[in-house]
């Protein structure tokens, strides 16, 4: 019986599983015979990717050297993306790290005691790198069909 796993009261075609919300979806376009399972981040594991990234961001590490609170979000966002990695979450994604930045810059304010857009405008404008935030484009592995998910390693003897 698969009832215990649906979730938002939805129907058979849509379920939370591992930290994923699965879905069985139809493709569009020209493409409209296949259908398939896309997977994203669930709702859950995005607020606790959240309530992380507070933590790690929170008033009480002001103190804290911004290139340390940097490094230990980044060790979370790179373990992060690289479970969720798998799948359909390019969207996700690109809202954590929007998050990690505001947080960031949120961060950087209080810490020069400034309103929140000089820290916005230090960490998005004035850092060419987003002061070394990592940047979780490119991560999302779509899955293929028939194909292994990870490459094995060459055997030569």
């Amino acid at each position: 019986m698969v009832r215990h796993l649906l979730s938002h009261s939805a129907s058979w075609r849509t379920f939370d599983f591992l930290g994923f919300h699965h879905r069985w979806v139809r493709a569009t376009g020209i493409y409209r015979h296949i259908c398939f399972l896309a997977r994203w981040p669930s709702r859950k594991a995005m607020r606790h990717a959240r309530d992380r990234i507070r933590q790690l961001t929170a008033r009480s590490r002001l103190r804290v050297d911004v290139e340390q609170v940097v490094q230990d979000v980044n060790r979370f966002l790179r373990g992060w993306a690289g479970y969720f990695r798998y799948g359909n979450s390019a969207r996700m994604f690109d809202k954590i790290r929007t998050y990690a930045v505001q947080r960031l810059a949120l961060l950087v304010a209080k810490r020069h005691k400034q309103r929140r857009a000089y820290g916005f405008k230090v960490v998005a404008y004035l850092s060419p790198d987003t002061m070394g935030l990592v940047s979780l484009n490119g991560w999302v592995v779509a899955p293929r069909p028939n194909r292994p998910w990870r490459e094995k390693p060459n055997a030569t003897r």
